[in-house]
């Protein structure tokens, strides 16, 4: 992948206006690594890298695979917000995305997410896996000295 040339979309020649979704979706689809960041209850920032299941990704939802004992799971739970940044350096384009974050129950765990690990996060052999899911409110785009923001849905 790192020798694939990406088109990544551009302004409208005629208009001017930025894709935001599209230039977003393309970012979301190329990163390997995404910085996840939660808040604890005295507002201090926690974040880490997480790798993203590839299949499950999109502007809308994120699904990752973590160990359930860890802070950013036990800042999940006391209070669902969270946000993504990933940044393409041979670009240099990021996106963010501000939203919610929660664990993915049981029931809703589908055999496919397993067969979706990459050997990495297969070999992580956590104590207690689960897959966290990231829905998105808002999307921040920085590409090429411009920066687009765009709501997808409200959320209380």
């Amino acid at each position: 992948m790192a020798n694939q040339k990406t088109n990544h979309p551009k302004a409208d020649d005629r208009t001017g206006t930025v894709d935001t979704i599209a230039q977003a979706e393309q970012l979301l689809q190329e990163a390997t690594v995404m910085e996840f960041a939660t808040l604890d209850k005295r507002g201090f920032p926690n974040i880490v890298a997480l790798t993203p299941l590839r299949p499950q990704r999109s502007v809308k939802q994120v699904l990752f695979f973590t160990d359930r004992d860890t802070t950013t799971i036990h800042n999940i739970v006391e209070s669902g917000k969270a946000s993504i940044y990933c940044f393409n350096e041979r670009h240099h384009c990021s996106v963010a995305l501000q939203g919610y974050a929660g664990l993915v129950s049981r029931s809703e765990v589908q055999k496919s997410f397993m067969a979706d690990l990459t050997a990495y996060q297969q070999s992580l052999h956590y104590a207690n896996p689960v897959f966290l899911r990231f829905t998105t409110i808002f999307v921040k785009v920085r590409y090429q000295d411009n920066v687009t923001f765009q709501k997808l849905l409200d959320h209380e």
